[in-house]
């Protein structure tokens, strides 16, 4: 794809914007302005190809490319761009994974090494801690994946996914491992307590998806 035909599509409002280049899948930044983070965008294409070049994905096909020349746009109000809406070729599949273990692979060694406390420690009021960023990405990685489902011929796979997660993250506890109490995000937390709040929020949520289908005028199931 010639430079000219790239874009940089921005949204947001207030002081905080998000700039997202389609032609390099990824490729995002923030600004506190549009100009800001058009800018950052432009400067996050580089850095985004030598993160990808260090973990072995073959970047040729965008090294031609020069960000300065990309075009700027606003996003859809429905967050749909017009890339999204390509067919995807076979090949396609296969680079995805492949860009998606690196990114991966970069964060888990960016945070290799961290303490537990450095890893729990605020910068300042305004600024997450490192635990509560990571904690974003598993959280919010869940809630992109389940943008796929399609009742009922999935049968909201990530659902149950994040399920034998947690199953088999039970099932391979040893007696050492439910002992003692440790600080996450500032709050005391033990094995037993992640046991009750497991069973406690899926509970609570079953009543509340009961009390929406008898809204609906249908007789939820026991």
């Amino acid at each position: 794809m010639p430079a000219s035909e790239a874009v940089i599509y921005v949204g947001g409002g207030g002081d905080y914007y998000l700039a997202t280049v389609p032609v390099l899948a990824g490729c995002v930044a923030s600004g506190k302005t549009r100009d800001q983070a058009v800018a950052n965008a432009r400067r996050a294409f580089g850095a985004y190809l030598e993160l990808l070049e260090a973990r072995g994905v073959s970047t040729e096909h965008w090294r031609g490319l020069d960000p300065a020349q990309f075009a700027v746009a606003d996003a859809p109000a429905n967050g749909l761009l017009p890339e999204d809406e390509r067919p995807i070729e076979e090949h396609e599949l296969r680079d995805f994974l492949h860009i998606f273990e690196a990114q991966r692979a970069s964060l888990m060694a960016l945070v290799q090494g961290v303490s537990q406390e450095e890893l729990e420690r605020r910068p300042d009021e305004e600024t997450w801690s490192m635990r509560q960023a990571l904690e974003h990405i598993m959280t919010g990685d869940a809630q992109i994946l389940s943008r796929l489902e399609r009742w009922p011929d999935d049968g909201f796979a990530t659902l149950q996914a994040v399920h034998r997660i947690a199953f088999q993250r039970f099932t391979v506890m040893e007696p050492d491992d439910t002992k003692g109490t440790k600080t996450v995000l500032g709050r005391p937390q033990t094995v037993r307590r992640v046991m009750r709040r497991l069973l406690e929020h899926e509970f609570e949520h079953y009543g509340h998806i009961a009390e929406i289908i008898d809204a609906l005028g249908r007789n939820p199931k026991a």
